[in-house]
């Protein structure tokens, strides 16, 4: 879950995020989709797209000017089914399409993820369950279980440079919804989803690491062969 302090300014306060997980945060670098998230919802209390950020705690000030928790019943949690998107055209769409978007049932989604397959209703499942299971920085697991195939809406920001997608060790695709958040198609049954951070600069990285290693033992063992043989001529 994550925690909104609005006490002070969210986008600009790292004391909450160092104690949890914060809707907000310092950074010299976050991303501007999120930045616009914020301008246009959440500085607006749009308790739905508060709900979607799983935010399960307030903290405010209350009449008196004394710090007050809130606990907010409503959260979508880590991830839920959703039995509706609304394929709209840009992102100004996308990010309008929140000010009535009722999270808990309805995605929306930017054409350009959509191709000729992409379906836009699920029916409803009442015994369909999806939940997080282990969550670590560059891995996050969850389980499934339906009987009819779903749509599942992530509470985990869409980053698409690194972040790959599995459905029982299967990569699979996954979408952009709700401006910021990460949706994907689960077949009905019992699945694993998995999310890791695979980023391909890191895995050249480590081949480059790799052949330089290679290469420095090669030469290593060459000059002590050359060496042994010199020694052993005179």
């Amino acid at each position: 879950y994550r925690v909104a302090n609005f006490i002070v300014n969210p986008m600009n306060d790292g004391s909450t995020s160092y104690f949890h997980k914060s809707i907000g945060g310092y950074h010299a670098a976050k991303l501007r989709r999120y930045q616009e998230l914020y301008d246009y919802q959440i500085s607006k209390n749009n308790i739905e797209v508060l709900n979607m950020m799983n935010t399960k705690y307030f903290i405010f000030e209350d009449g008196s000017g004394r710090e007050t928790l809130q606990q907010n019943p409503d959260a979508n949690g880590n991830v839920w089914f959703v039995e509706k998107i609304e394929v709209v055209n840009n992102a100004n769409e996308e990010i309008k399409a929140l000010d009535s978007l009722k999270t808990k049932i309805e995605a929306v989604i930017d054409k350009r993820f959509v191709n000729g397959n992409f379906k836009t209703n699920f029916p409803k499942d009442s015994t369909a369950t999806i939940q997080l299971v282990t969550y670590k920085t560059n891995e996050l697991t969850y389980k499934s279980n339906s009987k009819l195939n779903q749509f599942a809406v992530f509470s985990e920001i869409y980053y698409k440079d690194g972040w790959n997608a599995y459905i029982d060790g299967k990569q699979t695709p996954y979408y952009r919804v709700n401006y910021v958040l990460r949706g994907m198609e689960i077949p009905k049954g019992k699945h694993t989803i998995e999310f890791k951070f695979e980023p391909t600069v890191i895995k050249k990285g480590n081949t480059i690491t790799l052949t330089s290693y290679a290469l420095l033992l090669i030469i290593s063992l060459g000059w002590f062969f050359v060496d042994k043989k010199k020694k052993n001529v005179q």
